[in-house]
Parts: C-alpha cells; sequence; structure tokens
C-alpha cells in the first residue's frame, strides 16, 4: 500500500538556506493535489519562507489525493504536518475525528484579518482547523475566438442557444467537436463529469434545489437531477459531440483533455473546465486572444449566469512550532503571492487588491464574484467523502462508459446515502 501512494506521488523539494532562529533537523511536510504546473506554482511561494527561517519543507502531490490523504493519516504514523483538501467535506470528517491541530494565535490572527468572516467559523473563543487557499470557479467554457469568427458562431447567452450552437458545430462539417471532454484521473477520474452535472443542476433547478440535493435532502431519483443527468448525456457525451468519442473520455487525462481545442486544425470548438485549467494550456497561451472564456450560460440571458465554485482548504496535522509558522506564512497574502504573479491563482482574500494581486484573467475571475451571480460549492466536494469524492466519482463513470444504466446509477447513489443516514 505504502509503494502504491508513493508510487501515485509527485515529489517536489525545495531547498533552504538562511536563517535559523526556528530551524528544525527534519523537513515539513506539504501534501496536496497540485502536481505538475499548479505543483511548481505552489511550490514557488515556498523559497522565501525558508530563507527567512531556515525551515525546511517539501510538497508532495498526489492523483489519488483523497485515497492517499485517508491512507496516511489513518496509518498513524505518516499523516502529513500540511494537507491542502478541495473537500470541504473530507476537513469536517477529518475535524469530527479529532485529526486536525487547530491553528494557533498568530495563525488565528492572520486568517481572521485577511477573509471573509462567513468563511470562518465567527464563535467566540472556537479553535480554527481549516483555512481558506485557492478558489477556482468550475463553471467557465473556453474556446478560441479565431475560430469562433472564421466558423461563423456566436457565444451563447442562454442554455437553449447553448443546445442549438452545439448542434450547429455537428451539422458543420464535422471536423471539429462540439466540446473537449475527458475524465480519467486516477482514483479521481469522474470527477470532471460531476462538476457538468452540478453545472447544469445549479442552472435547470436552482440554488435551493442544488443545495436541498449537495446536503443529501434530495436524492439522485429527484426530477431535477434525472434531467441534469439526462441533458449532459444528451449535450456532452452523445456520439458525435466530444472530440475523441467514448474512448478518449474514458481514457484520457484530464489536465489533457482541452488539447484538441489548440490544435492548428482544431478538433473541438469548446472546452468546459475550470479556471485552474488555464494551467493546462500550450505555454505562451494568451487568454483574451488565442484563448478566452465565457460562464456556462443560464436559462435567462437577462440575469448573471449562476456560478459552480470550489476551494482548497489548509489544514494542520501537526503542533510542532515550526509547523504553525509555516502555516501562519501560507495563509497570508505573501503566502501565495508568487503564484498569484505567475497566473492561475485566485482567493478569497479581502485585503490584497485585484488590479496589483492577481493577473488580468485572475482579476476577471475575481470580478465574477462580485457581478450578482448566485455562487454554490462544489456539490460532490461538499458530500461525505465516501459519497462525493469517491462512490459517485466511480459510479458516474461506470455510468458514463455503459457498464450501468442511468437508473443503475442512480439506485446505487441514493441506497448509498440512505445507509449513511441510518448509520
Amino acid at each position: 500500500m505504502r509503494s502504491a501512494l508513493l508510487a501515485a506521488a509527485c515529489l517536489v523539494a525545495v531547498g533552504c538556506s538562511g536563517g535559523n532562529d526556528d530551524a528544525t533537523d527534519r523537513v515539513i511536510d506539504i501534501f496536496g493535489p497540485y502536481r505538475n504546473g499548479e505543483a511548481d506554482d505552489f511550490v514557488a511561494a515556498l523559497p522565501q519562507f525558508e530563507l527567512d527561517t531556515g525551515i525546511r519543507v517539501r510538497y508532495t502531490g498526489s492523483a489519488d489525493f483523497v485515497r492517499d490523504l485517508n491512507q496516511r493519516v489513518e496509518s498513524g504514523v505518516s499523516a502529513p504536518d500540511i494537507a491542502i483538501v478541495p473537500q470541504p467535506g473530507l476537513v469536517d470528517e477529518l475535524a469530527g475525528d479529532g485529526r486536525l491541530v487547530a491553528f494557533d494565535d498568530a495563525t488565528t490572527a492572520v486568517v481572521r484579518e485577511n477573509y471573509p468572516a462567513d468563511l470562518i467559523d465567527s464563535a467566540a473563543g472556537a479553535s480554527l482547523y481549516a483555512a481558506p487557499f485557492r478558489a477556482s470557479i468550475k463553471s467557465l467554457v473556453w474556446y478560441r475566438p479565431s475560430v469562433f469568427e472564421e466558423q461563423g458562431w456566436e457565444v451563447p447567452s442562454t442554455l437553449d442557444e447553448l443546445d442549438e450552437l452545439v448542434e450547429q458545430i455537428e451539422a458543420d462539417d464535422g471536423a471539429i467537436a462540439p466540446w473537449c471532454f475527458a475524465m480519467e484521473s486516477g482514483s479521481a477520474t469522474g470527477w470532471a463529469a460531476t462538476d457538468w452535472v452540478e453545472d447544469l443542476v445549479l442552472r435547470q433547478a436552482g440554488p435551493d434545489v442544488y443545495d436541498e440535493w449537495a446536503a443529501g435532502d434530495r436524492g439522485f431519483d429527484d426530477p431535477a437531477i434525472r434531467t441534469a443527468l439526462t441533458t449532459f448525456d444528451e449535450l456532452v457525451i452523445s456520439e458525435g459531440r466530444t472530440a475523441g468519442g467514448l474512448r478518449n473520455i474514458l481514457q484520457t487525462e484530464v489536465s489533457r483533455a482541452g488539447e484538441p481545442l489548440f490544435a492548428d486544425e482544431p478538433g473541438c470548438a469548446m472546452y468546459k473546465q475550470a479556471s485552474f485549467a488555464e494551467s493546462w494550456f500550450p505555454d505562451g497561451t494568451t487568454v483574451g486572444d488565442d484563448v478566452d472564456f465565457f460562464v456556462l450560460p443560464g436559462t435567462d440571458g437577462d440575469e448573471p449566469a449562476p456560478l459552480v465554485a470550489a476551494g482548497d482548504s489548509l489544514v494542520q496535522f501537526s503542533d510542532d512550532p515550526g509547523v504553525h509558522r509555516l502555516m501562519a506564512y501560507l495563509v497570508s497574502p505573501d503566502g501565495s503571492r508568487q503564484w498569484a504573479d505567475r497566473g492561475g491563482f485566485y482567493s478569497a482574500l479581502t485585503t490584497v487588491d485585484l488590479d496589483t494581486y492577481y493577473t488580468d484573467t485572475d482579476r476577471q475571475f475575481a470580478e465574477l464574484f462580485r457581478d450578482g451571480s448566485e455562487a454554490r460549492f462544489d456539490a460532490s466536494d461538499v458530500m461525505p467523502s465516501s459519497i462525493g469524492s469517491d462512490l459517485l466519482w466511480r459510479e458516474i463513470t461506470s455510468w458514463i462508459a455503459g457498464t450501468t444504466t442511468l437508473d443503475e446509477f442512480i439506485a446505487i447513489m441514493d441506497a448509498a446515502y440512505a445507509d449513511a443516514d441510518q448509520s
């Protein structure tokens, strides 16, 4: 099991030098889901901390983050010092099981100074166990303006117009598929599909239904959820709708899904993926010129389209003084400034100037949250991790692959919620 975990992990070690007032012989271990370019961007912020403190830091990223973190924590001997967790449901479980170390006074003060009160447990005297770090918008559709112009396609303003555009693209010469979409991601395979369904539930059924579904108060057999699943199937999964077809959907790594969009002879017209997908684009790609984005439209073109958002939280497993100091640094503006300078980073920080802290593209993402749009957190990440970050990903993949029917998929999910309620 340990060898499998190590094989799945991408290790990024950061050297150190400088002051030694908090120096420690052991290396502080940060564990998270960032790999490749995202890992490089995160690690870019660590050398300054090491120079200032003499504390050594190592970041390890995993493609199977949830499974690997649970294995490390449950082993009792290999829990990381700090973890970057994208699933609020998992954070709640870790805190409820007494696995997390509360922030010290210094870190707590930095969090309360820099983040909105509604993101933090503001009860008097309450201990903080998690802090916001990186946010992302899941509801973006990337496209190449030059291709749209050449083909005479218009950016849609409603879901009905999007459906018409997909039919138009498919009816054209056929060389360009409407969508780029793929979902292979190790044990997390399937999350890209759940993002699609979540966006459709929020648009077609509204925020109240979405909240009830995310909380487990509405089952997957609810007509609103069935409608979203059917719409996703017809709009994206059906034959001819996605570049490379079903085999590509199931076998291509998520981070490579958008490659046909950028080919000299484009293989797809649109690529729905989160704001962090910018880090997966070819080197030198300019957002606003080479590629641009629109928010997946809602049902009413006169209203801002709703947003499905995600966010990574920082949690702490060690009470070591050096770990506390590193955590205080990471939750501060300085802890993410290097990544913000490189692009591909946005957070809920309230004490930074949007024009100077973020790149032009990330500033646009930040502004989307301020234009009156309804915003909801990724539903599968809110669900208990055994359901949303495990069973749902696995079963939606089986449904898309055709190894289970829609009715079987729905029955499995609702049975799992029923069992959870009885336990």
